[in-house]
């Protein structure tokens, strides 16, 4: 796992894989009021939907972690199977009664068409 420092705030590479199809790789990074986890799919040219990247994100308002810190979540995310990380994490935030914003964004990469 590699740490990068932001304009302060931490950004925690937690997933780095690369194949002759795509890079994956997942983030949980912090801003002055949000904790957001996602996962990102790159597709490599000539793959699926080559310059179609996506990400699929999960946000939370700091000010509604209800005691959870970024370092509860970064250890609770790094001890969940990749597989079933972020349907895991989304049950954890229900559990505690944690409002959060999910969805799947999808974007053209026009560096790769």
């Amino acid at each position: 796992m590699e740490q990068l420092e932001l304009f302060d705030y931490r950004r925690d590479l937690i997933f780095d894989f690369e194949n002759q199809v795509a890079h994956y790789y997942d983030i949980l990074h912090e801003t002055k009021d949000t904790i957001s986890y996602s996962e990102h799919i790159d597709p490599k040219k000539g793959f699926a939907i080559c310059g179609l990247d996506y990400e699929e994100y999960i946000d939370v308002k700091k000010d509604k972690l209800n005691g959870l810190s970024y370092d509860d979540i970064l250890i609770f995310l790094k001890n969940s199977k990749k597989e079933d990380r972020l349907e895991k994490y989304k049950k954890l935030l229900k559990f505690r009664n944690i409002d959060f914003e999910a969805d799947l964004f999808t974007w053209n990469n026009n560096d790769l068409n």
